[in-house]
């Protein structure tokens, strides 16, 4: 079947599809290991697709309990259409929701009814755009499928529809975060690596030509440093992919941590405060304030050109406040609120934003101009329900 535009009306549609409501879904970091396990052993049926050159939408992989469901493989169904693996109504259903998602570029959910090779049920389809870092186009769709329980079965059924809309929103997060980081290794480490190769060769002309000794050993100086800077970068990121667990050791402990090896590798001078009362947080709440930092910490890297780097973290009987600041060369404002030129790793200022604002946070960034070099300073209000203990911390 062919991807076809549907029509829309407000945020309801002609083909029952509907836009999901509520702010866009944000592209943050995601919990890998949890994705993959959800793959694997979720009761809904997950799918990844795309659209081919010729305009029809095929799988590129379902999950265990779709291949169950239809009697399948992964492998078997990879690269077919949708067309040719259901029902002639099924397939105009799912790619009807798929040419929805398509048309918004956003997260859409659509109940019909499917038969997926079995008599037909109510099901409850969420499909979510997978876009290219670069580009912005969407390049794969995400979703589910899910069974619609009815009658006494509600308040599952609206528990289950959150459950299955976050795997979703997981599994795209998940896929644009890996597609980024290639582009990164592309656009930056590959760049020094070819420099490297080229100078190389410049490097075996000049050995060659009798009294040019000067020539060769200054070009494998250009060599060195290109490589040192490959290594670097590469170190670098790895170690951002892989933050600490904080079930182990607490969110004071992961981050003192987590920034004596982000030191390490970046030569970045990094100087911590951080007020013990962030361990008494609940778990979402110490892995966003985590995540927030990691993603401070990686503009810094990126974008900044600075040496030092200062995080603060204290306490008040309210609320928490985060300061990180560096003494780098600054940036636009605009440059800190949104746009494609907007500072990123995986979301970068965008994804800080919203997991301030999910936990009743709020987020400034202050900064210089790229001129006067004064550098960039973050600060963060997050509020808490902590009990008070004795004295009130004093704040600045």
């Amino acid at each position: 079947m062919k991807a076809h535009k549907a029509r829309i009306n407000g945020s309801h549609r002609v083909d029952g599809s509907y836009r999901v409501p509520g702010r866009k879904w944000p592209r943050m970091a995601s919990e890998e290991a949890c994705d993959k396990l959800y793959w694997m052993h979720a009761p809904e049926f997950l799918f990844r697709m795309r659209a081919s050159h010729t305009g029809r939408f095929v799988y590129e992989s379902i999950n265990p309990a779709f291949e169950r469901l239809l009697g399948t493989s992964s492998e078997n169904i990879r690269d077919k259409a949708v067309s040719d693996c259901m029902s002639a109504g099924d397939a105009k259903s799912i790619c009807a929701s798929c040419d929805a998602c398509l048309a918004d570029g956003e997260p859409v959910r659509c109940r019909h009814r499917l038969a997926l090779g079995g008599p037909q049920r109510n099901f409850e389809t969420t499909v979510a755009p997978v876009r290219d870092p670069v580009s912005g186009s969407i390049v794969r769709l995400v979703g589910s499928h899910r069974a619609i329980k009815e009658g006494r079965d509600a308040v599952e059924t609206a528990t289950r529809r959150v459950s299955a809309n976050r795997s979703v929103r997981l599994l795209s997060l998940q896929e644009e975060v890996q597609q980024r980081i290639a582009s990164d290794l592309h656009d930056s480490t590959c760049q020094h690596l070819i420099a490297a190769s080229l100078n190389v060769m410049r490097m075996r002309r000049a050995i060659h030509d009798a009294g040019h000794a000067d020539t060769a050993e200054s070009l494998c100086d250009e060599v060195d440093a290109s490589i040192d800077q490959a290594l670097r970068e590469i170190r670098a990121f790895t170690y951002l992919l892989h933050p600490k667990n904080l079930l182990a050791d607490g969110l004071k402990i992961t981050i003192e941590q987590f920034v004596d090896g982000f030191s390490a590798r970046t030569s970045l001078k990094v100087d911590v405060e951080i007020a013990p009362e962030v361990d008494e947080l609940s778990y979402e709440g110490q892995r966003s304030v985590l995540r927030v930092i990691q993603e401070a910490l990686t503009n810094v890297f990126r974008h900044a050109k600075a040496t030092e780097v200062k995080i603060a973290l204290e306490a008040t009987d309210t609320h928490f406040k985060l300061r990180i600041s560096d003494n780098g060369r600054g940036m636009l404002v605009g440059q800190a609120r949104s746009g494609p030129k907007a500072m990123s790793f995986g979301v970068g200022i965008p994804a800080m934003r919203v997991r301030l604002q999910q936990m009743g946070g709020a987020l400034e960034i202050r900064s210089s101009s790229a001129t006067e070099r004064r550098g960039t300073t973050l600060c963060a209000v997050i509020p808490h329900s902590l009990p008070r203990k004795g004295t009130r911390c004093q704040q600045h």
